[in-house]
């Protein structure tokens, strides 16, 4: 029973805090450090900063064992561990992208901490107002951090963010029992109070938690990143060249056990090369990025969209029927669209458009024919003039179906 007593004294929970704090903050800033997709997160950081904070304000208060007192340590310890919950909560905000609503209660913690300072500097260190004020401004962010967490909308992190959620709240009640137990009895000492050995224990255990906690939520994020890296184009958003050649080897598969059709639309941006002599690379990459949205709007629910090379964009059409009526629409969207360059001017530009169409009874069965017949149609329409589209037959004929003259 001694040595249990001994664990959980207050000065050694003190001690074990600063410890876990100095622990969670250096593991925090070397995530930020060490990864370059981590190191975008502004998030990371701030909850490095916000565990070095509680770390000085545990150890701040530590200093007394060690013979070490200046007048306002006390005030100084627990506006540095209030400071460390005001830096938490930002960055829960920021990571979860939940805006400014849940920031409101800054203002009435930078009140009442104005309030605690004002009264340590006229009356010295008054123990008791410092536990109810500290208490209840400590208190009050760390159940809105709580709440913070518990609202996370992704369904992949909500059940560790309410885990950790519920952690706040267990350490805000503790606070709000101090500080309660402390309002009812102004005639006690320091040594009479049985509420902040709990108090240091539910902090402690929210350490524990948060970290862990907070690493499995990111993992979790950096897994779907790299997933979405492994089948997006990094620049414009749409399917990579990997997905649309999986998906259309897949449908050519159904196609040669007699399921329905299939099309494939390739589509090239005209004169690009004249695109990026007059913007340069980060223009021509903005016009792409434009001409991907515009394309986007025009492909079915069931159809993918997928950059396959430079200015090179295809399209695989699950069922054949309109596939002219698509592409035709795609032409005349991007003909028409006005685009915005990063230096406030217009620009404007066309799409030259080949299809192929492959049914059950085509004579190309093979995915890599029917991309050749489709880039083909292409090159077709390239040379008719440019900004057209060019419809290719099972056989080696092509069609033009629109002229823009």
């Amino acid at each position: 029973m001694e040595s249990i007593a001994r664990l959980a004294h207050a000065g050694t929970l003190l001690i074990v805090n600063a410890m876990l704090a100095a622990f969670s903050s250096a593991f925090f800033f070397s995530l930020y450090f060490t990864y370059p997709r981590v190191k975008k997160l502004l998030s990371v950081r701030l909850w490095g900063f916000s565990y070095a904070a509680f770390a000085v304000g545990f150890g701040i208060l530590i200093l007394p064992a060690f013979h070490v007192s200046f007048p306002t340590l006390g005030i100084v310890g627990n506006l540095s561990i209030d400071t460390g919950v005001a830096i938490g909560l930002v960055a829960v905000v920021t990571y979860l992208n939940l805006g400014k609503r849940y920031l409101w209660v800054l203002f009435p913690a930078l009140v009442l901490a104005a309030i605690e300072t004002g009264i340590v500097l006229r009356e010295g260190e008054n123990f008791r107002w410092m536990v109810i004020i500290g208490g209840v401004l400590t208190g009050m962010v760390t159940v809105v951090t709580g709440i913070a967490f518990w609202r996370c909308t992704d369904e992949a992190k909500r059940s560790v963010a309410r885990l950790i959620a519920a952690f706040h709240f267990l350490w805000a009640l503790m606070l709000l029992v101090r500080a309660t137990w402390w309002a009812f009895h102004p005639l006690a000492s320091p040594n009479q109070d049985p509420t902040s050995t709990f108090g240091l224990l539910s902090r402690m255990l929210l350490t524990w938690v948060i970290a862990p906690g907070v690493l499995w939520i990111l993992t979790r994020r950096l897994d779907a990143e790299m997933i979405r890296y492994a089948s997006h184009d990094p620049l414009t958003g749409v399917f990579n060249r990997r997905v649309i050649w999986e998906q259309g080897e897949r449908r050519v598969a159904q196609l040669g056990e007699g399921e329905g059709d299939l099309a494939v639309i390739m589509i090239d941006v005209d004169n690009f090369k004249s695109i990026n002599d007059r913007w340069g690379h980060d223009g021509g990459d903005h016009v792409l990025v434009a001409i991907a949205d515009t394309l986007r709007k025009h492909v079915r629910h069931n159809d993918i969209l997928a950059r396959v090379g430079g200015e090179e964009f295809m399209v695989l059409i699950h069922h054949a029927a309109a596939v002219q009526d698509i592409a035709e629409r795609m032409r005349r969207a991007v003909e028409q669209e006005s685009i915005v360059m990063p230096s406030g001017d217009r620009s404007s530009c066309t799409v030259s458009i080949g299809i192929f169409v492959a049914s059950t009874s085509s004579a190309n069965k093979s995915w890599k024919g029917i991309v050749v017949a489709a880039d083909e149609a292409l090159y077709a329409a390239k040379r008719g003039g440019r900004n057209r589209v060019v419809l290719s037959s099972n056989t080696t004929s092509f069609m033009s179906v629109t002229v823009n003259d």
